[in-house]
């Protein structure tokens, strides 16, 4: 109890320091400044707790030789409750986008291509660098190295020069991927199904591709994840509704409300099915408008929220860098509590690079007329 209680205080005071220092900073792009929307700080917030997750998990693995969930419900849930907020969002904004308007298909393809490989492709490089650096000495054939990196650009982690610990690199953050890749090959059969239309063309080519993802896909794919995009996609379907519904969604109320249930996820099982469904009610106040009475809507938040995706690619590489690479910390120690305070410069320091790789590699490839713009 003593650990939770620690890495969540260390974990709000850092998200506060970088609110406070990225505060008058012109590092928010004008789309994100004049935007409205409580789910841009809202994963700023999901992508950083994440790290705390990943960060006491990595402490056990160097001590215990296993990567596994800790003993408390509440560390455990700041990975998990964030991933299934991630899928929401991504159920949410894709549903909306093919159910009240006509998509154009290949600027949905497009769109995805360039908000995801840019970025993910420079972690894969990374990860590679580090592996090829921690099994120098060992040459694996060329063609299994070929095929490992064949399955890191699909999103399966796969040993690296026959580095078995490659998937550590990243704390094996790719997985997630592919579960947004099937639902992103899965919109021509949504919007069949919502819309009652069949794109032809857009159907063929998504299923084609599952088909050809599927031989190394379902050895990874578990379908309780698809209770978490459902969610997502029935805020999308009935949101109109709701927003008739004589309710202040952004009143002291619902941020009780949505404050609530979030703790009580906070203490259910990881991946339970309570725990994706009510976890929708919290997601559905934040799509109404509700951010947690101002609390989501702070600039440095938004900054975070930009850079989520580089933060959450990028913090499993930092943890590692430092801790087995760099060697920062002797885990022979029996002091804890020194281990915990490297905290905040693992949030930091990810945050800072984050957002120059956000800036740097991420937004070139998304800049496009206002009228193309991405919703995520």
């Amino acid at each position: 109890m003593t650990v939770t209680l620690i890495l969540i205080t260390l974990y709000a005071l850092s998200i506060m320091l970088f609110c406070l220092a990225t505060q008058r900073l012109p590092i928010l792009s004008r789309d994100a400044l004049h935007r409205v929307s409580s789910l841009d700080g809202l994963r700023g917030v999901l992508a950083t707790a994440v790290i705390v997750h990943h960060f006491i998990v990595s402490y056990y693995w160097h001590v215990n030789g296993v990567w596994e969930t800790t003993d408390s419900r509440v560390l455990n849930n700041m990975g998990t409750v964030p991933v299934s907020l991630f899928f929401m969002i991504t159920g949410y904004l894709f549903t909306a986008k093919v159910y009240r308007s006509e998509p154009k298909w290949r600027q949905i393809l497009s769109s995805r291509v360039r908000r995801i490989f840019p970025m993910y492709l420079f972690s894969v490089a990374l990860i590679t660098a580090i592996a090829l650096y921690q099994s120098a000495g060992v040459s694996a054939p060329i063609m299994e190295t070929l095929k490992a990196l064949g399955r890191w650009v699909i999103f399966i982690g796969s040993p690296i020069n026959g580095f078995p610990e490659t998937v550590r690199v990243n704390a094996s953050v790719q997985w997630t991927l592919l579960y947004e890749a099937v639902f992103y090959l899965s919109l021509p059969v949504l919007y069949c199904l919502l819309r009652r239309r069949l794109p032809g063309l857009a159907v063929a080519v998504a299923l084609i591709t599952l088909a050809c993802l599927w031989g190394e896909y379902h050895h990874h794919f578990h379908n309780r994840f698809i209770k978490l995009f459902a969610v997502g996609i029935a805020v999308a379907v009935f949101e109109e509704r709701m927003r008739q519904w004589r309710i202040d969604f952004k009143g002291v109320r619902c941020t009780l409300t949505a404050i609530a249930i979030l703790l009580i996820c906070m203490k259910l099982k990881s991946y339970s099915t309570l725990q994706m469904l009510i976890l929708g009610i919290p997601f559905a106040l934040f799509v109404l408008g509700n951010s947690l009475h101002g609390v989501l809507e702070v600039r440095g938040l938004k900054i975070l929220g930009e850079a989520s995706f580089s933060i959450y690619l990028l913090h499993g590489i930092v943890i590692y860098s430092l801790f087995s690479l760099l060697n920062v910390y002797d885990f022979a120690s029996s002091d804890t509590v020194s281990y915990l305070l490297y905290l905040p410069l693992i949030i930091l320091l990810t945050s800072s690079l984050s957002v120059a790789t956000y800036w740097c590699i991420e937004h070139p490839f998304l800049r496009r007329k206002p009228s193309d713009a991405d919703p995520a």
